[in-house]
């Protein structure tokens, strides 16, 4: 699969292409248009290591829009924003996020860099932690449906942290690992109010 264009090259000046190619963390780019121009061997890795979804993963291809790869309106508003931002005013932005796992707890540092002549931006995802959640002082929970099907049938659930929406304690999230990396189909996506002060500006 082909990861980039001739143009590509003179837009990252400045960057080294080897080292962005070498680098264990996923790193991709994107257009002034906020489209793909860019993936690292690394971001293939990260994606497959993590089973995204295969249609989603077939639709994320050069030139396709980097809302595909995000879930939810919300965010895809916000990330929209800020990666704008970054192109029209040419300062480095930085956002750190859960993706954790079912097993795993992860945390990392996205850092967003314009590229030349703002031609759109360059983004590394590093991970800061990496740890076995039992090793974690976190309290987990059973997908069990009943706690947690709204009374129109959908289950809540924060596409930043992957918590879940309790339907019987108000106010109440709880991570549920069944459903961190496969949600049920019946899933509807909302920021939790512990994430909400991430994305205000």
């Amino acid at each position: 699969m082909k990861r980039f264009g001739t143009d590509f090259l003179e837009m990252i000046k400045g960057f080294d292409l080897e080292v962005l190619e070498k680098s264990r963390y996923s790193i991709y780019a994107l257009s002034k248009e906020l489209k793909f121009i860019y993936f690292n061997p690394a971001w293939y890795h990260f994606a497959i290591e993590n089973d995204i979804d295969q249609t989603a993963f077939n639709n994320i291809t050069l030139g396709s829009s980097f809302s595909k790869s995000i879930k939810g309106i919300w965010l895809k508003f916000y990330f929209r924003k800020k990666y704008k931002q970054v192109i029209k005013t040419g300062k480095t932005w930085h956002y750190q996020y859960d993706c954790s796992s079912a097993d795993t707890y992860r945390y990392y540092l996205q850092t967003v860099y314009p590229l030349n002549n703002k031609s759109g931006v360059l983004i590394i995802n590093t991970e800061m932690f990496n740890l076995q959640n039992t090793k974690m002082n976190l309290e987990t929970f059973k997908s069990i449906k009943k706690r947690y099907v709204q009374p129109n049938d959908l289950i809540i659930i924060c596409p930043n942290c992957k918590h879940t929406k309790r339907a019987d304690k108000t106010g109440t999230w709880d991570w549920v690992p069944d459903w961190a990396s496969n949600s049920p189909v019946n899933t509807s996506l909302e920021i939790c109010p512990t994430c909400r002060h991430l994305f205000k500006d």
